[in-house]
């Protein structure tokens, strides 16, 4: 049986990012308790929901992968509390089984697991009274918000860059396949020149095409005649020739007697 891949810190963190995305909801980073020397604590990530109808709340959260990570944070909980005060509710967002024990919870603190496919909430935070936000951490938090955007920004470019790029791309290739059809075809009819060229020279004698005594214009409109008859019939052309014939006689006979005169 194969075993599931170990869940990680990023891969938390991507699944974050899908479910609390913009416009419901802003989502932060390593936010701080302030900027500056005095910010020593910091969250794993700070939600702030942005729909008024949602209550504008304020959600820390510490992401944990590990049994040990968590002890860490379970045996003194207060050091969250420098970025905790400012939110309304605060979260461990953890991999299936970090967090067995729902005693081992601070109170009023909520819990979340990632499967790798979806979430489950084990405990529901509870609100608490925030203190207004300082005016260090509301720092904290833009400076962090302009980093995100920055980010997106960056995708965003590379996004637009790699599209760019892939149209190039079509439209080399699409070039490409349009020069070697025309290249083909070209090479095709040439072939075909070439192969019409050696039957006429083996029909008219060697080099025939190349033979400066030849009409080749004369012969050239002669040959188109004789198409033309074999592909509608000889009867038209029969008819001609017996025209031009009788029209032969005819001045043969006019001229016969003014020789006899002579």
């Amino acid at each position: 049986m194969t075993q599931a891949p170990k869940l990680t810190a990023a891969s938390i963190r991507s699944a974050m990012s899908a479910r609390w995305a913009p416009p419901e909801w802003a989502l932060m980073w390593e936010v701080r308790e302030s900027t500056g020397s005095v910010g020593g604590r910091s969250a794993d990530a700070v939600m702030m929901s942005l729909w008024p109808s949602r209550g504008l709340e304020i959600h820390g959260v510490e992401i944990k992968v590990s049994r040990s990570d968590w002890r860490r944070e379970a045996a003194d909980p207060s050091k969250a509390e420098a970025v905790a005060q400012y939110c309304d509710r605060w979260w461990v967002h953890a991999a299936p089984g970090v967090v067995p024990d729902l005693s081992e919870l601070p109170p009023a603190w909520g819990l979340r697991e990632w499967s790798g496919r979806a979430w489950m909430t084990l405990r529901e935070a509870e609100k608490t009274a925030a203190v207004p936000a300082s005016r260090g951490f509301l720092a904290a938090l833009l400076r962090r918000a302009d980093g995100t955007m920055r980010l997106i920004e960056k995708a965003a470019e590379e996004r637009g860059a790699a599209s760019i790029e892939a149209e190039r791309e079509r439209l080399r290739a699409e070039y490409d396949n349009r020069l070697t059809e025309a290249v083909r075809l070209r090479t095709q009819t040439l072939e075909t020149a070439a192969g019409n060229i050696a039957e006429f020279n083996a029909a008219f004698g060697p080099d025939a095409a190349v033979d400066w005594s030849i009409d080749h214009a004369a012969l050239g409109r002669a040959a188109k005649v004789l198409h033309e008859c074999r592909r509608q019939g000889y009867q038209a052309l029969t008819a001609r020739l017996r025209a031009a014939a009788d029209e032969i006689d005819a001045i043969h006979g006019l001229v016969e007697p003014n020789e006899a005169i002579r």
